[in-house]
């Protein structure tokens, strides 16, 4: 704590005489945080910054002032700041996740000391109250307040210049805050020519952030970074002193969940780099990996990190395969935005090993679903619709989920394809998602090789990372042994229907 003060000091030295018995009261041994600690102890408060530059304000029934939401620490709070943002949701209902860090980082934006006065109700004394009141943003739209009935009687959003106390009056106008959310943390997605990613295994300690798994390597700013690029390649030099990337450029803004539950921005940026990761120093973690996207599934890493990884490779992927020479014809196929110009771009090839597929994919997947799934082959209008309707699924974020078996010299060999419900949740499939395999198909030159069984293997692993537990589908009497060496059952109580409400379905549209 006193490292804290020592910081907000420097950016208000004037404040020194004033603060100058915290300091020496930070220094004893009582605990400034109890409220039995007399003649002075430390209360927290949530300054919370809408967008349109305005600051929460509620009455408080015991005093009759109007302040920010605030109170004293509780043993379970991990820091001071982790009690304004307990305080806040206690008194007005918003939740830690509705709220992020502004530039100000974990620093209040202003210590206040005001005397209180005695009351003999309680036993207490008149005494002095240190308020460390920490700034924060709302991370999305102004959330619907429920206020805590005992202690809180109205709310309202006031201006920077109405806010009730003065000094942080003073400090907000003069502050910069806007009220608009912005990256105070930064990763590197670090990649390599042969298109794998650096993964940051995490060491397995409480209270830091994603413990034990796979991640970026990467951390929060800090006060002395000038910029956000500044925190990445300091926190690199941190965690890997001997890890040298030339250029690193920004590639995305993630939402994160914090320690402390709030919402991260993170600044993810991204830079190529070809060497050993265990001729690298480690100063923090456990180890450095390089890993293909295909291989993502078995790692414990967070959703949101493989996703982010996947979409960093899928948009790599068709800008390499788009060099002049590849360019599509104008008109080739009907216009379909984006799905159109990555349906034209061969995925990463792998040499038979199975991959995630990329939108570059959707033609030969339809390919090989309509002439080894479907009674009989789709005519041409049909397999470019299909294509370009696969395309816009198979982002990421998208429904679809499909691994492939690369051909040794062109087109795929074999494929697995899933489309992936919401359904409302059950024991069985308690986060309500169900995955209907659609298609699981080899090229006839390419059969008995194990191929199909690869592809469904590495999707069933992929969609169990997603919460995945209903499964689907509909097998042959030759492909059912597959399916039952990989755990499906047969279930003769469920009832399947079909119904095709008109023959005008089996025709083109617009035709």
């Amino acid at each position: 704590m006193s490292a804290l003060v020592r910081t907000y000091l420097v950016r208000h030295p004037t404040e020194l005489a004033v603060l100058a018995p915290l300091l020496t009261a930070l220094e004893g041994v009582e605990d400034p945080t109890s409220r039995t600690t007399m003649p002075a102890h430390v209360t927290c408060s949530a300054v919370v910054i809408d967008r349109d530059r305005r600051v929460l304000h509620i009455l408080h029934r015991a005093s009759g002032l109007v302040l920010g939401p605030g109170g004293h620490p509780e043993p379970q709070d991990r820091t001071l700041l982790a009690a304004a943002v307990r305080e806040v949701g206690e008194e007005t209902g918003i939740k830690p996740g509705d709220l992020c860090l502004t530039p100000l980082l974990g620093v209040p934006i202003d210590i206040d000391c005001h005397d209180i006065d005695a009351r003999p109700d309680k036993g207490e004394p008149a005494h002095r109250h240190y308020d460390f009141r920490f700034a924060f943003y709302l991370a999305g739209e102004q959330p619907d307040l429920v206020l805590q009935d005992e202690e809180v009687a109205g709310a309202q959003w006031l201006p920077f210049a109405e806010v009730s106390s003065p000094t942080l009056r003073a400090k907000l106008l003069e502050s910069g805050l806007d009220g608009q959310p912005q990256a105070v943390n930064a990763s590197a997605l670090i990649f390599d020519d042969a298109g794998r990613y650096l993964l940051h295994l995490r060491d397995n300690y409480p209270h830091i952030w994603a413990p034990g798994e796979f991640d970026l390597p990467g951390g929060g700013s800090e006060p002395q970074d000038g910029t956000i690029e500044d925190t990445v390649r300091r926190e690199l030099g941190e965690e890997v002193p001997d890890l040298v990337v030339p250029v690193l450029e920004p590639f995305a803004v993630e939402m994160a969940t914090g320690t402390d539950g709030l919402c991260v921005p993170i600044q993810v940026f991204a830079g190529r780099w070809n060497g050993d990761p265990d001729r690298l120093r480690l100063t923090e973690g456990v180890l450095l990996r390089w890993f293909p996207p295909e291989m993502l599934h078995r790692l414990r890493l967070s959703a949101s990190t493989r996703d982010l990884v996947l979409r960093h490779a899928s948009q790599r992927t068709a800008r390499l395969g788009h060099g002049p020479q590849d360019t599509p014809e104008q008109g080739a196929c009907p216009a379909t935005g984006d799905a159109q110009t990555e349906a034209t771009v061969p995925g990463p090839r792998t040499g038979g090993v199975p991959r995630l597929a990329v939108p570059a994919d959707a033609s030969e997947i339809v390919r090989l679903r309509s002439e080894l799934i479907l009674s009989e082959p789709l005519d041409e209008d049909w397999l470019v619709i299909c294509r370009d309707h696969l395309a816009a699924r198979l982002v990421p974020g998208g429904d679809a989920r499909a691994y492939v078996v690369d051909a040794p010299e062109d087109g795929l060999a074999a494929c697995a394809l899933a489309l992936v419900d919401a359904v409302l949740p059950a024991p069985r499939y308690p986060k309500g998602l169900a995955a209907r395999i659609q298609a699981v198909a080899t090229d006839p030159a390419y059969r008995r090789r194990g191929y199909a069984k690869a592809a469904l293997t590495a999707l069933l692993a992929h969609l169990e990372g997603d919460g995945v537990t209903l499964y689907e589908l509909h097998a042959s009497g030759d492909s059912a042994p597959l399916y039952a060496a990989l755990g499906f059952q047969s279930s003769p109580a469920l009832m399947r229907m079909t119904r095709i409400p008109s023959q005008t379905h089996a025709t083109v549209p617009g035709t």
